[in-house]
This record gives C-alpha cells, structure tokens and sequence, in this order.
C-alpha cells in the first residue's frame, strides 16, 4: 500500500491511497470462496457450487465488500503512519476499479485546529460581584403586588396607567384594512402598547365617549402600512384605575407563608434572589471568561463540526417547544434557519468545546468529588425528599455525568480566571438580574 498527505489548507487534508491489485484480487477471491459454501443456486448442492458460475454472480458484491474493508484498514494504517487524526468522518472518493488494476482512493477530512493560547495570563476579566440589598427585596415585593392588582373602574377620564376598554375600526382613505379593527380591546396607558398618535388620542378618554383620532405609521411599519395616516374611530367603553393590594398579612399568607409574618417573606424572597444571583454572576464570569478564550484563539474550525451543532441547535428549539406544550406533529413543517444564520453561533459553541477539550486534557483535569457531592446536596435541598435525590443522581450514570461536566467546566473557569488578569467589577443586583 501507498499513501500520501496533502495539507489543503490550515486544518484540512487529503489522503491519496494506492492498494496493489494482487492485495485486493486475493481478498475478492477469499471472499467468493467463503460465499461458495453457503450460496444456493439451482441445480447444485450446497458447496458444491463450481468457482466459475460463484464468481460470474457474486463477484460484483464481494469486490464491494471487499473494497470497504480495504478503505476502512488502509485508511487507519495511513492515518497512523502519518500521524493524523480527523476531527470529522472522512469523506471517501474512490476511483472506479477495474479488475488487475491498483485500486486508488482519496479522503479529505478536517483535523483539530492548533490552539495558540491555553491560559489567559495578562489578560484583563472583569468579574461582577454583588449582593443582595433591601431595595431589591422591595422591588420584588412591589412586582407580587402588581401581579395581584384589581382594576376599578372610574367615571373619570383616563391617564397614563388606566386601563381603557376599547373598540376601533381603522380606514385608509374610507377603506378598512386588515388588523385595523378590533373590540373590547384593552390598553393600559403609558405601556406603549399601541402606536403613539393612537394612545394619545385615547388619553383622556372617558367611558361612553367616541371620536376620530389620525394615526401616521412609521415609514418601516410594514410593507402595506408604512408611511400611510389612517382613521381610527375609538369608542371607550370602559376606564379602570389599578388597585393594588394592602402589604398585609392577608397579602403575605397568598405567597405560602401561614404565619402571614411580613419579614417571612421578606426572607424568602431575598433567598431566592441570592440563589438566582450566585446563578447569575457564574454565568457572567463563565461567559466572559471564555470570551476572552475565544478572543485569543482565532482558528479555522472543521465546517463537518459546524454544520453537526447548527443541527442540533435546530432539535434544541424543537425540543424546548415540544416541551412548551407544542404538538410534536406541528413541527414537522418547522422551518429551519439558513445554515449562515446559525453559523456563527454554532461556530462559536464548537470552538469552545474544542478549546474546553484541549484545556482538560493538557491540565489532566478531572471531576473534583467533593464539588460534585456539595452540588447535588444542593440541588436536593429544594426538594421534599433530599435523599432520594441524591440517591437518584448517585446511581444514574447519565444525570451524575451531567452534573461532572458541569463541574468540570467551573474548575477549567477557576483554572484559567487564576492566570488572568482578574479586575473586580460592582454591579447592582437588580441590573444582574434584569428587574422591572
């Protein structure tokens, strides 16, 4: 056998392979005598089939067999020979064989790109830090009572913050158009939730009154809309004035807490907020982190690999809307994304696997045990039956390996945070966590 590597281009290459024709006669031939044994053709016993008549019917299907197996070891001994290793299947052209000749075939694959940085010493990380303050307990507690706000109405006209019960019929010219007309619509003021001329002609509003109101649409509107004036015809029906519930200890005892102690909830709440905090500021630092990986390993990453995650990015959303309650059947006809569009984030994901994957590997690093233990006591801890739990994820090969990678991907953070240039950053907790 012969073979020779082509670099194509930084991580690409093209095996050239030559297979003598006596290598691949001899094992055609060894392979039609294995078939004459058992082959049945019409007029001869089992085995006793002649050579000849075998080969004249099977020799096209052992060649076949034959080649793949010959592709399959040759390739592999290349490959060692030369010290190669694909990062992706190899994608095989054969060359037509013809019987007495070399058989010739050519793989072009992609390998591991080379890394240039495993560490990021002197480069600058910004790393958020924040606590939880009574401001932010506030906030929160604000938001439950809005989430249980009563709308009374008032015979009064509306302001910013009512909510008027609406209809309207729009026209362009004198004509209705599509979407331009609705009833018992209800819009709070000051949400934005129509278009401006449209909730300032209705500000001031009292319920029983009708009018005209002229709305121009924004020129990038739509298609059939933009920069047109239409005529709405608004008739308020109805103007409510949001109530919100007293903080009380009827209030408290509607989020669980039987004592109706307001400082109960007040440490339930901030609980939780620091749960989601510390949640919140790993994935900061981890995203940033490998940012900056990322940033100082600008390689050629195999398209094979690219294409495989943007694949699967597809059956994760499929996946998160199946899981949302959508009819699994209905997504059959799911449009999915151009390839470009989901390239870059694919491309990104891949590559920091790979990086992720070269940092474990030159470290030697490995799950440690004790993080891994105290994060399942964790997790089990918001749970009515810890230890089931616990024993659950102890004795499920599959969910302990999740949550060891999980593990192993916060020491290669440590790991490579302990070489950077780590610079503490104050951040608001209410900023953190996107509160309203």
């Amino acid at each position: 056998m012969q073979a020779s590597v082509e670099k194509t281009s930084a991580i690409g290459r093209k095996v050239s392979v030559v297979v003598p024709a006596d290598t691949i006669e001899s094992a055609v031939q060894k392979r039609l005598k294995q078939l004459s044994k058992r082959v049945k053709i019409q007029g001869f016993r089992p085995g006793k089939v002649p050579m000849k008549i075998v080969e004249q019917q099977y020799r096209g299907t052992a060649t076949n067999d034959v080649l793949g197996e010959v592709i399959q070891n040759s390739l592999a001994e290349a490959l060692e020979a030369e010290s190669v290793v694909p990062a992706v299947q190899p994608d095989i052209t054969p060359e037509q064989l013809a019987k007495g000749e070399d058989f010739k075939y050519t793989a072009t694959f992609d390998v591991y790109p080379e890394f240039d940085k495993l560490n990021l010493e002197g480069v600058k990380i910004s790393k958020p830090q924040s606590e939880v303050g009574e401001q932010d307990i506030d906030k929160v507690i604000e938001n439950m009572r809005k989430q249980q706000l009563e709308w009374v109405e008032r015979k009064r006209k509306a302001k910013n913050g009512d909510r008027v019960m609406i209809d309207f019929v729009g026209t362009i010219d004198g004509e209705e158009f599509v979407g331009g007309k609705a009833e018992d619509h209800a819009m709070v003021l000051g949400e934005g939730q129509m278009l401006p001329d449209f909730e300032k002609g209705v500000n001031g509003m009292k319920a029983g009154e009708s009018k005209d109101v002229e709305v121009v649409f924004p020129e990038d509107y739509n298609e059939e809309l933009g920069g047109k004036t239409a005529v709405f015809k608004i008739d308020a029906k109805t103007v409510s004035e949001a109530k919100l519930p007293e903080i009380n200890e009827d209030f408290v005892k509607g989020f669980g807490i039987d004592s109706g102690d307001l400082a109960e909830l007040r440490e339930e709440v901030k609980s939780n907020l620091e749960t989601n905090l510390e949640s919140q500021l790993s994935s900061t630092i981890r995203q940033r982190t490998f940012d900056a990986l990322l940033e100082q390993n600008d390689a050629e990453i195999p398209e094979k690999m690219v294409r495989e995650e943007a694949a699967r990015m597809v059956q994760e959303q499929k996946n998160q809307m199946i899981q949302q309650g959508i009819d699994e059947k209905l997504l059959e006809n799911f449009p999915t994304p151009e390839f470009e569009t989901l390239k870059p984030q694919a491309e990104k994901r891949v590559a920091l696997g790979l990086l992720m994957m070269e940092v474990i590997n030159k470290e030697e690093l490995k799950p440690d045990e004790d993080r891994v233990n105290a994060r399942i006591e964790k997790m089990a801890s918001s749970y009515e039956d810890p230890s089931e739990f616990v024993n659950y994820y102890k004795t499920n090969q599959q969910a302990l390996a999740q949550v060891q990678s999980l593990i192993l991907e916060e020491q290669v953070v440590d790991l490579l945070l302990d070489k950077a240039d780590v610079e503490i950053e104050e951040v608001p907790a209410a900023d953190l966590l996107n509160m309203q």
